[in-house]
């Protein structure tokens, strides 16, 4: 092995890497590019993130200062929260692809009901109620809403945002039941502080969601549920507060398959890795075995690693992305050892070859359909191969081997 092989190698090495940049450069612009044109159609198609907002009740004095005919009028309202809230919210998956990105999109049925109670009612007031629709980009169906057991008539005031007269009775109370099936996309939120950044006290409240899932997260700064329940793929968590202070709300995250758009541009940025740790456990075999390999075979060797990357990258925009990968892994597989057993020993071409490639380009690139773990399974690979590298080239004459022609 001459040091001019070594560096025809190293060219070599460079001249993929530079392929591998503009490959993953070239899906990161077809994933971001794209990215916001298919969102914007999905949330036209499923609705946005669910938000769905607490009630409360309101009286409202006009502010007696001056004011031009031509402007409104301004009030000073003084709000009431419910003394029970009842809340059931059950989310169904219904992940949909578009492109070469899946979307956590979700099917969900919402109901509600809020009992209010005034204990010093103010006869000479109206008293009013503040409940509305969370987005214009959701989609609502079958909605049922009742005030004191009547049904609402028209659902215009709730889709204009205003405020609604109503009547108490006797007692002070005064009852509200919302309920309605859905859509929508990403995340569920439950605002039970209707202004966002109020602070208010929670009486008799109990909030279940229910999913068909259980691989759910939780929006930074949300509350946690007080209980979570798991059967199976499905998860039931509830809210149970009672003369408790909070300005905090409650939300779930949505779960996403695994994106080809997000995880292939990461492998191919990765790829020189891999064929680095595969070039020097390829040098260093064909030191151990006696092995002539040329520089040009490690060029086509490259050239196979690459088409790896290649197939992966846009069989995945037609096919599920762990069959493009088990693809893309046997196509590769092939051309190597049919290449490699017209100049290698038959033990190396067959066995030690097509292990190593899968090691360091298979399970390498295959670490980062889980999240967090590729720099673990990467560095145990790497200690195991440094340790096997030291131990089977220990006797070695490196003067001799450096000096061989």
């Amino acid at each position: 092995m001459s040091v001019k092989s070594i560096f025809a190698i190293g060219i070599i090495f460079i001249a993929t890497s530079i392929g591998w940049m503009i490959l993953g450069g070239t899906n990161l612009a077809r994933t971001s590019g794209s990215s916001s044109k298919l969102r914007k159609s999905m949330r036209t198609l499923y609705g946005a993130e669910l938000a769905v907002k607490a009630p409360k009740l309101c009286t409202k004095t006009e502010n007696k200062t001056a004011y031009r005919s031509e402007e409104k009028p301004s009030f000073t309202y003084t709000y009431f929260y419910p003394a029970q809230s009842d809340v059931a919210i059950d989310i169904k998956l219904d992940r949909r692809k578009k492109g070469n990105l899946w979307f956590p999109t979700f099917k969900a049925h919402f109901s509600g009901t809020y009992t209010f109670k005034i204990d010093s009612i103010d006869t000479a007031q109206q008293y009013y109620l503040q409940a509305n629709f969370g987005s214009a980009d959701t989609i609502y169906n079958n909605v049922t809403v009742r005030l004191n057991e009547e049904p609402l008539q028209t659902l215009a005031p709730l889709i204009a945002q205003s405020d609604i007269p109503i009547l108490l009775n006797s007692n002070g109370e005064f009852r509200l039941s919302i309920e309605y099936d859905t859509s929508g996309m990403e995340t569920v939120y439950y605002y039970i502080t209707p202004g966002h950044e109020e602070i208010i006290e929670l009486k008799g409240f109990t909030c279940v969601i229910t999913t068909d899932f259980a691989d759910y997260d939780f929006p930074s700064t949300m509350l946690s549920p007080t209980t979570k329940e798991q059967n199976g793929k499905n998860a039931r968590l509830t809210w149970n507060f009672n003369s408790t202070i909070t300005g905090k709300d409650i939300g779930l995250i949505i779960p996403n398959k695994l994106n080809p758009g997000d995880i292939i541009p990461r492998v191919s940025f990765f790829a020189p890795v891999s064929l680095l740790f595969f070039f020097v456990v390829l040098l260093m075999l064909s030191v151990v075995y006696k092995q002539k390999i040329h520089p040009m075979h490690f060029f086509f060797l490259a050239l196979t690693f690459f088409s790896f990357h290649l197939m992966f990258s846009y069989f995945s925009d037609q096919i599920d992305i762990y069959l493009s990968f088990f693809i893309a892994s046997v196509v590769s597989l092939i051309l190597s050892v049919s290449y490699v057993r017209h100049f290698l020993a038959k033990k190396i071409a067959y066995i030690i070859l097509p292990l190593i490639q899968t090691i360091y380009l298979i399970i390498f690139s295959f670490s980062f359909f889980f999240d967090g773990k590729t720099g673990l399974i990467v560095t145990i690979c790497a200690v195991i191969t440094l340790f096997i590298l030291m131990q089977i080239t220990a006797k070695e004459d490196w003067d001799e081997v450096f000096g061989r022609k």
